[in-house]
């Protein structure tokens, strides 16, 4: 099925369920209080590096056998496009390029294994909501994100900081593709009041925690007041109707905002020195191959520069992303060699120096630090990248393939079987590599395979939160793990 008509019949899939659902019970939480569950956790905040598009593991966090680019080589002998590189963990090696994040490895754990065995093919934005959620699309109601699962959870670490906040994504509902990511990072049936507070560019600020020109502190307050007295005298149904109380919450949490510890950690530039800023910047002057309008390492590397401000002042969940585009960033489709080679420039350095922040300041411990992507890149199975079959890429073993020229010389090829995820921090065990991987193609886990919903419960056990925790939708459980079957991965936990 191509992007554009899984997105439309997604679309009308989800509407209708949601139309069909009716009204939300009162949802309840079926584990203990909050207060015990953070009593329990080695973790009390968390920071989710998403790095949307595809993340070729053989180059990154599973390095193979360096095969350099002949004319006419065979698929089957492209194993690596880079050499590996020994890290601070014994034993542990990383693709080349990726030498800062090499230089603290020995803080964090290594998932080679994750496997599943759907095979999404094309479609990238059902492997995404797949991951953001750990629910297949479609599910019956709306699935809450993982930011939203951990907010709810936990509830807020400072009354004044949201429980989740998403750094790195434009608010732009233009097209059914941009709706449907909003759908999976959102908060699902939890309702607005568990929704990312979103900032989508770092290195602009955020207007909207400053009030317009004009407009004291003291008008925008009567002004709200005067907004609460309109709404007191509305029909006794709507006024105590939960959902018309969300949205007025909503409106006193967004004027709180403007007083919060969040508008502080804007101020980077003038509180942080020239060395630390530069730290945080990608190590590339200029993608000569990304296309130019979507290079956002900077944006990026500064989301992670925010994130660990706001870690500072008491934020529970953040998000940062590097912002997914069809055929952009991390979705390669030709050179894939030469494009790793500048994404690694993009995120190595900000990603190292966010961990070594954290462990210089004492916050690591408490902490929990995840790298994802949606699934793993294989070589191509055809000439042309991204037409051949769903699911072809999963057994192929590129002997019929031929690299008859350069950009074809790389991993294009969705390869859903197996993925990597990187964990450091709070809860993890330090130095660490979960699973194997086949040296040949295809390159499908060998040793210790780790299904997604057991991640999910890997970093859930981390925060505290136990995998069967659910909340009730449509009078009936909805855990945080499939069915609340998921079990944590003992080996990789502290």
């Amino acid at each position: 099925m191509k992007r554009r008509d899984f997105l439309q019949r997604s679309l009308v899939a989800s509407a209708a369920a949601m139309g069909s659902a009716g009204a939300l019970s009162n949802p309840l939480r079926g584990a203990e209080d909050p207060a015990k569950i953070l009593r329990d956790s080695k973790a009390d905040s968390m920071v989710l590096i998403w790095l949307p598009g595809g993340v070729a593991q053989t180059d990154m966090w599973d390095p193979k056998r360096y095969t350099p680019y002949e004319q006419g080589m065979k698929g089957s002998e492209l194993l690596g496009t880079c050499e590996s590189i020994s890290t601070a963990a014994d034993g542990i090696r990383l693709g080349k390029g990726l030498e800062s994040i090499a230089s603290v490895m020995d803080q964090g754990a290594i998932l080679r294994s994750l496997t599943n065995e759907v095979a999404f093919g094309a479609v990238h934005l059902k492997a995404q909501y797949y991951m953001m959620t750990g629910y297949l699309f479609p599910v019956g109601v709306k699935a809450p994100s993982l930011g939203a699962v951990v907010g709810r959870s936990l509830g807020r670490r400072n009354p004044a900081v949201p429980e989740y906040i998403y750094i790195g994504r434009d608010v732009d509902s233009s097209d059914s593709e941009k709706q449907f990511i909003s759908e999976y990072i959102g908060p699902g049936f939890y309702g607005v009041n568990h929704g990312p507070f979103m900032i989508p560019d770092p290195t602009q600020g955020l207007s909207t925690l400053e009030a317009a020109s004009g407009m004291t502190r003291g008008r925008l307050d009567r002004r709200q007041q005067l907004f609460k007295n309109i709404a007191d005298l509305s029909e006794k149904e709507l006024k105590d109707s939960p959902k018309a109380g969300d949205y007025l919450k909503t409106i006193e949490d967004a004027r709180a905002m403007m007083d919060s510890p969040v508008k502080a950690a804007f101020n980077y530039r003038a509180e942080e020195s020239a060395e630390t800023i530069a730290a945080y910047e990608p190590r590339i002057e200029g993608a000569q191959l990304l296309d130019p309008a979507y290079d956002n390492g900077r944006r990026f590397g500064h989301g992670l520069l925010l994130a660990r401000r706001l870690l500072e002042r008491g934020a529970r969940f953040i998000q940062v992303e590097y912002q997914y585009g069809p055929f952009k960033g991390f979705d390669m489709h030709e050179n894939g060699g030469k494009r790793m080679v500048e994404m690694k420039q993009q995120i190595d350095g900000p990603i190292a120096k966010l961990i070594q922040d954290l462990r210089e300041r004492g916050m690591l411990e408490r902490t929990l630090v995840v790298l994802a992507t949606e699934f793993g890149r294989t070589i191509a199975s055809q000439p042309a990248a991204g037409a051949e079959p769903d699911g072809s890429a999963e057994t192929h073993t590129g002997e019929n393939l031929v690299l008859e020229r350069e950009s074809m010389y790389g991993f294009h090829g969705h390869f859903s079987s197996t993925s990597s995820m990187v964990f450091f921090g709070g809860g993890i065990r330090q130095g660490y590599v979960h699973g194997k991987t086949a040296d040949r193609h295809p390159l499908k886990t060998i040793e210790n395979p780790v299904a997604l919903i057991d991640a999910h419960a890997t970093i859930y056990h981390a925060l505290g939160i136990p995998p069967d925790t659910y909340y009730t939708v449509e009078d009936r459980p909805f855990f945080v793990t499939k069915d609340g079957k998921g079990v944590p991965v003992k080996e990789l936990l502290a």
